[in-house]
């Protein structure tokens, strides 16, 4: 289902949301080669200084796939193919997390994002996004009401884990 797109409309929050760090925590259980990569930070977006970044609303996180073997971080083979898995799993439950987008830095040309109000994936044919292609992260973004509400998020998780199992 269509919903509107709140980008970074509810300003700058104090810090990472408690629903999205669930989000994160819960995520990447299930698909361990992700790692956070970033998510509360009072910035403007890359390349259009002076509008708000949603990862300053602390609603939006940045999951890397990219094998840190020093750091332990992800994994050694198969981290795209799982941050593949990941973004199908979030989508199927976008409604139940209060996705709100998805950009995923990887593929060629330029990358490809997804929207809760188109309910779709869009193919960048031109440089949209800062680091496609071949960005190693996903960026995920929540709706404000998820990302205030780290049961709900827990008990969305739960429900869409029954799916899968």
């Amino acid at each position: 289902m269509k919903r509107p797109y709140t980008g970074n409309t509810d300003g700058l929050a104090e810090g990472e949301r408690k629903g999205l760090a669930v989000f994160i925590k819960e995520l990447c259980a299930l698909y361990p080669a992700l790692w956070n990569n970033g998510s509360y930070v009072n910035r403007s977006m890359r390349g259009k200084q002076g509008s708000l970044s949603v990862h300053a609303t602390g609603r939006a996180v940045d999951l890397s796939f990219r094998y840190m073997a020093k750091e332990q971080r992800g994994i050694p083979e198969g981290g795209r193919k799982q941050a593949m898995e990941a973004m199908n799993f979030v989508v199927k439950n976008a409604d139940a997390f209060g996705l709100e987008a998805i950009l995923d830095y990887f593929p060629m040309p330029q990358g490809r994002g997804w929207r809760c109000d188109r309910g779709s994936w869009s193919v960048y044919t031109k440089p949209t996004i800062h680091g496609a292609p071949m960005g190693d992260w996903v960026h995920f973004e929540i709706s404000p009401v998820m990302a205030d509400d780290p049961d709900a998020m827990r008990e969305a998780f739960a429900k869409a884990k029954q799916q899968v199992a």
